[in-house]
């Protein structure tokens, strides 16, 4: 009996040292993170991105959010991973990063005077059993009418080829911004990662 107690002792001061991993090579995600003030390494998961045949938009965004966690959990032990996705819709298509100038002003063409739909799948998961707490934080913008000189001034001082439909609220909201609905708490999943749902999940699974 008392080996017994000893031992779930010992298991719980263990789980309360578990790493924290973040589940991705994002500058944005890390800064995120780092807010938090918690200890933290990050390892990027390296998995296919590509939307699978018949797959909507919050289901690609939730399977890689679990994907990147399980591909990291497969080479790691005592750590809570915390994975992320993200994506956009406007008039029934979806948008990815741009990676290009070109790209980026074509997509603010697009989404301009219209209604965005932004997507955040957030996971985290335990390495040791792949459970995992997991939900999608949703914003819909209604972006400002865009003029060309707007676009080339907010790509030029923004460079958002990295940032999901070339939106970056951190930088831009003053300019994109016309009106926002959702009931998240907070906007941090606009960037990248929805903060006080992170905080909220590692509490739940070190309890």
């Amino acid at each position: 009996m008392y080996i017994g107690i000893i031992v779930a002792i010992i298991q719980e001061k263990n789980v309360k040292k578990k790493r924290i991993i973040l589940g991705s090579s994002s500058i944005f995600r890390k800064n995120l993170l780092k807010t938090l003030n918690i200890d933290f390494e990050s390892i990027s998961p390296d998995i296919d991105e590509s939307i699978l045949k018949g797959e909507t938009a919050e289901q690609m965004v939730m399977r890689l959010a679990v994907d990147k966690a399980r591909k990291i959990s497969t080479t790691t032990n005592n750590a809570l991973i915390i994975s992320s996705d993200a994506t956009a819709i406007c008039k029934n298509t979806i948008l990815g990063k741009p990676l290009t100038k070109h790209k980026a002003k074509e997509i603010l063409n697009f989404i301009s005077g219209n209604s965005v739909k932004f997507m955040t799948a957030l996971c985290v998961m335990d390495s040791d059993n792949n459970r995992y707490r997991s939900s999608i934080s949703e914003y819909v913008i209604q972006i400002q009418n865009l003029s060309e000189k707007d676009i080339e001034k907010y790509i030029h001082d923004t460079n958002p080829l990295y940032s999901t439909a070339a939106f970056k609220y951190e930088d831009g909201k003053d300019l994109l911004v016309k009106d926002i609905k959702t009931i998240e708490k907070d906007m941090s999943g606009l960037i990248g990662l929805p903060l006080e749902k992170v905080r909220s999940y590692i509490g739940m699974m070190l309890d």
